[in-house]
């Protein structure tokens, strides 16, 4: 009963968070400005996977510095927990060993899956008035992303974006070979090339390009040369390298700085408030993009731009114009005692962040599950679910294997990340399902 009492606690203390401190933190990152009027539409959906949807949003969302140390504490609480729920329930040290590896390779899984799966974000909504653009993305002809060209205009449209570019790494095969039947309006042409000196710039075009004519060239050289061709030089995650420096940038004619990246959130408050600053001082344009590669299916940022009827995105962004850029930030911080305290941050993170809808669904179906393991025999349970999860990740390997066909000299994330794990994980619950010997 007193787990009871603890679990009707916990709910009280999410409900009564987030009517104290929910708001829907929507802001303009180039003003700070919360922004109102405009509203992220969630999937109708959500609400049926909603504990699944949660730690979606959350891992495609964290800053990829964060990554290991709560990573760490997940797995140390879920250890934790298991220990105490299989005491209190007097099981063997046969059953509490297979719990715990059942636990840690579920919550594992469970983060690769949501990153394989195309699990839709929120949609930004009532932005008529508005180009909702996206400067750089890519595809699987870039060495390190696992998306297809269909699968990225799927994305973009989903999402809200009206206009999108394609700007894969040292190449434009795939912009160059869009089926002749999708219309390409609303699709501009990009490329993400490195400088003799190894510097990253993005490329923006509004008609096609070759990659050819633009590599082997030092950093001013190159912004020249893709002024000279009618195309905008953007500088991506500057604050990655710091370098060169800004100042630098504006004097070779940089057209706008990244200040926001979905691949790069862990942005020091002095280099984003430098950016901005020189970007306000020399009319520069500022853009958050989601920098997508596929791997995870969400966003949380948009560059909105004022229409023009007579004009296209580019020929927009070639006016440089004064630019918002949307976030659905969370409330934040990165201090050491968050990541002690992990899932409960998480959860309190959540709970503030989240309509109360979701929120009460997220804690029926924590209910609905807590119910289940109480009245189930549990190695019965793990077995199948470790058949079940060895099925899906052999599914994961041979999609992955098909799709590596199709770009086997250029990919590299597919054949020496994607396929590792998905292979080892089959072989991990198999095991897992080894060792549950009881009969079905």
């Amino acid at each position: 009963m007193k787990k009871v009492y603890l679990f009707v606690l916990l709910i009280l203390i999410s409900v009564a968070a987030n009517v104290l401190f929910y708001s829907p933190n929507i802001t303009d990152i180039t003003t700070g400005e919360q922004i109102l009027g405009i509203n992220m539409q969630w999937p109708v959906w959500r609400l049926f996977i909603e504990p699944f949807y949660a730690l979606s949003y959350y891992v495609v969302t964290m800053e990829s510095g964060s990554y290991i140390l709560a990573g760490m504490s997940w797995l140390f609480w879920i250890v934790l927990f298991v220990m105490l729920f299989a005491k209190s329930r007097k099981e063997t040290v046969k059953s509490t060993l297979i719990y715990c590896f059942f636990s840690i390779f579920f919550f594992i899984s469970m983060v690769c899956v949501v990153i394989a799966l195309p699990v839709i974000g929120a949609k930004i909504t009532n932005v008529d008035e508005y180009k909702v653009i996206d400067i750089h993305s890519h595809t699987i002809e870039s060495r390190d992303s696992i998306s297809t060209m269909m699968s990225n205009i799927a994305f973009h449209n989903l999402h809200g974006f009206t206009d999108f570019f394609i700007t894969d790494h040292d190449n434009t095969k795939s912009y160059n070979n869009i089926p002749a039947d999708i219309g390409t309006e609303h699709i501009f042409p990009g490329l993400q090339i490195k400088t003799k000196e190894g510097q990253t710039l993005l490329l923006l075009s509004q008609y096609k390009l070759r990659y050819e004519d633009f590599r082997d060239r030092d950093t001013q050289d190159l912004i020249d040369f893709a002024h000279s061709k009618n195309m905008l030089v953007i500088m991506p995650n500057w604050w990655k390298y710091n370098t060169p420096e800004l100042e630098q940038l504006v004097s070779w004619g940089i057209d706008g700085f990244e200040i926001y990246n979905c691949r790069y959130l862990d942005i020091p408050k002095e280099d984003f408030q430098n950016i901005i600053d020189i970007c306000n001082a020399n009319n520069l344009m500022m853009f958050g993009s989601t920098d997508w590669h596929g791997l995870g299916y969400m966003t949380n940022v948009w560059t909105l731009v004022k229409k023009d009827k007579q004009k296209n995105a580019f020929d927009l962004l070639k006016d440089k114009p004064k630019t918002k850029v949307i976030v659905h930030n969370s409330k934040s911080n990165n201090s050491f005692i968050r990541y002690i305290f992990e899932p409960f941050y998480f959860l309190l993170n959540y709970s503030v962040n989240t309509p109360l809808k979701y929120v009460m669904c997220f804690y029926m179906f924590i209910l609905v599950f807590a119910a289940l393991i109480y009245k189930v025999p549990l190695l019965k349970v793990v077995r199948i679910i470790s058949l079940y999860m060895s099925f899906i990740f052999c599914i994961y390997t041979f999609y992955f294997v098909k799709m590596l066909t199709f770009s086997f000299f250029t990919n590299i994330i597919i054949p020496e990340e994607i396929l590792p794990v998905s292979i080892s994980l089959v072989f991990v619950w198999l095991i897992i399902w080894g060792f549950c010997d009881k009969e079905i």
